[in-house]
């Protein structure tokens, strides 16, 4: 096996494991694993949220650089995943827990809001859209 068919099939091995990782991350997301510590509800509820949050932009960030092998796409998405970490995931918590409290259910927006944050939608829609503007780009 040379050296393009190894790098290949690791491509092909790595965007799989991006997307098993995703999927289990989505399977298991209902685990008590946060009340082994002993941190009260709502704490438990920022605990499971970011580390749902981190394992999505985990996976979805080898599933990226494996399948463009581009590293200006990965730097982009390293930088999409920062705001969502960092910027959005806090405005969805502050907002959630005044609310709601660390209830499962939430109101319609916030539930949106949810699903672009905590769901790896953003890195989703990243896809398709570095698809478009190199289309665009070979039509220039």
């Amino acid at each position: 096996m040379n050296n393009v068919q190894r790098r290949g099939w690791m491509n092909v091995l790595l965007i799989a494991s991006g997307i098993a990782g995703v999927m289990c991350t989505y399977l298991l997301q209902d685990m008590e694993f946060a009340a082994a510590l002993g941190l009260s509800e709502r704490a438990e509820f920022v605990v499971r949220k970011a580390f749902r949050v981190a394992l999505n932009d985990l996976f979805m960030l080898v599933l990226v650089g494996a399948w463009f092998r581009d590293k200006s796409v990965t730097r982009l998405a390293i930088l999409i995943q920062l705001i969502d970490g960092l910027i959005l995931l806090p405005i969805y918590l502050v907002v959630k827990l005044h609310f709601e409290g660390a209830s499962e259910v939430s109101m319609p927006l916030l539930s949106q809001f949810h699903r672009i944050i905590v769901n790896p939608t953003l890195m989703l829609l990243l896809i398709p859209a570095v698809y478009f503007q190199r289309a665009k780009q070979k039509r220039s």
